[in-house]
């Protein structure tokens, strides 16, 4: 991360562990802490208000270890002179705060989410506006601070893919404001980051006027926001330059961590520039905002150039270094290759969450539809010159070849499938025995040259 030169990286580690001594001092019991939290796979939702207790508790060896780990992590962060963005309290509470508390102002934000039902979804919300919530955010940033220190910069989403409780531009301007507020109580220098994604997510809600009471209830300068999605669905546009607030222009690519190969080349090389460019800007930054990683390493190679250019790279001559660089050789079969999949897979225009749901890998059923938006024979073309290189000595011993290698194997692999799926479905509907057993018959892969 700090050789790519990013330097405002996210440390979310442990707060956990805050929390459950925040919550403690409250009078609260291990059992109404233990089922606010979920298991560590789906903290990411936990933190963000989505969901509760799935597959938890957290054990008290967990919480221990988590905060040796952040005391690691932000240390080595420290010492690159990077400035980590630490956890901020948002309005998430105990299910049982009611009992504690029983004149909080509180509600209930997403009575499902993602097909998980209560008491796994809705999530009890202190509202902004009820000073409890002053109360809760200094003591959480308070101890947390004493515990870890700070380099003043918080991150908080309050209404992400949650719509709020109220639409009404002075409620919105209300509940940013507050949160700020919790923020400058215990650190009068701090800088609120928050995602922008709820501006996409919920865009039916988060009109023009909403944003910008919510926006502008912030002193300029002291709140940034995540433009989530630039590459495809930018939102600076819609809401200009986010009314004098500075943004961030990230790249989102990956839903889920999921596998396969995929990415916005082009937008990816026009589109921070643009940013740039666009009439009272207020970008200050690139960034990446993936929800899995360590897949499709050329488009955040390409990504993490942008913040160090003064323009879009030519492909032909960024490829062909590409490939130079991560392969150690020149080899005009796989600068050709990259080309074929720079065309392909790597042209999406659309966001694909569900790229990688290939048929092969989806749950068996006569009504699947392949998702496919490119042609497949180029992917095939490619897949054929990965192989036809292998010849060369020098890639024979390269793990990142061999690597990539694997990597549009499964993409053929997945792509033949797709391609034999409609006739293994009309062979069994016509209960052509004869065909289902002769599978070579459907193989429609096409020769390569």
């Amino acid at each position: 991360m700090a050789l790519n030169g990013i330097n405002l990286p996210l440390a979310f580690t442990a707060q956990e562990a805050i929390y459950y001594k925040v919550f403690k001092e409250m009078n609260f019991t291990d059992h109404d802490i233990e089922v606010f939290f979920t298991g560590p796979a789906f903290l990411a939702w936990n933190r963000m208000g989505n969901m509760q207790a799935w597959v938890g508790p957290l054990s008290e060896n967990w919480h221990r270890n988590q905060v040796e780990l952040q005391h690691k992590i932000l240390k080595r962060m420290r010492d690159f002179g990077m400035t980590p963005v630490l956890p901020a309290f948002s309005g998430r509470v105990v299910p049982a705060f009611k009992r504690n508390f029983p004149n909080a102002n509180t509600t209930y934000m997403n009575k499902t989410w993602a097909h998980f039902q209560p008491p796994f979804a809705f999530v009890t919300f202190l509202q902004p506006t009820d000073s409890l919530f002053q109360e809760i955010g200094a003591n959480f940033l308070r101890t947390y601070i004493s515990e870890f220190g700070t380099n003043h910069v918080y991150s908080a989403d309050l209404f992400n893919e949650m719509p709020p409780p109220s639409s009404d531009p002075n409620y919105l301007q209300s509940c940013s404001k507050s949160l700020y507020k919790s923020l400058t109580t215990v650190d009068p220098e701090a800088v609120w980051i928050t995602q922008g994604w709820m501006f996409y997510s919920d865009s039916d809600i988060w009109q023009p006027a909403q944003a910008r009471a919510f926006l502008r209830a912030v002193p300029l300068g002291k709140m940034i926001i995540l433009d989530l999605q630039s590459e495809l669905h930018p939102q600076y546009h819609r809401l200009p330059s986010y009314y004098g607030q500075p943004f961030i222009w990230c790249m989102l690519h990956n839903y889920g961590g999921v596998i396969g190969l995929y990415g916005s080349l082009d937008q990816v090389n026009t589109g921070p520039f643009e940013g740039r460019n666009y009439e009272g800007s207020t970008m200050i930054g690139t960034g990446l905002t993936p929800e899995g990683i360590e897949t499709n390493d050329i488009v955040y190679e390409l990504m993490n150039e942008m913040a160090w250019r003064k323009g879009p790279v030519d492909f032909h001559e960024w490829l062909e270094d590409f490939a130079r660089r991560r392969y150690g050789t020149d080899s005009a079969k796989l600068q050709l290759a990259l080309m074929y999949l720079k065309r392909s897979v790597y042209n999406a225009t659309d966001p694909y969450p569900n790229h990688g749901k290939y048929i092969l890998i989806r749950r068996p059923s006569l009504k699947l539809t392949p998702y496919v938006w490119y042609s497949p024979n180029d992917v095939f073309v490619a897949w054929d010159l990965f192989v036809n290189a292998s010849d060369d000595p020098i890639l024979s011993q390269s793990p990142l070849y061999k690597h990539d290698l694997v990597d549009i194997t499964r993409q053929g692999l997945q792509l033949t499938m797709d391609a034999m799926y409609p006739k293994v479905v009309q062979a069994f509907r016509r209960r052509n025995v004869t065909v289902l057993r002769k599978g070579d018959s459907m193989n429609t892969m096409p020769e390569t040259k």
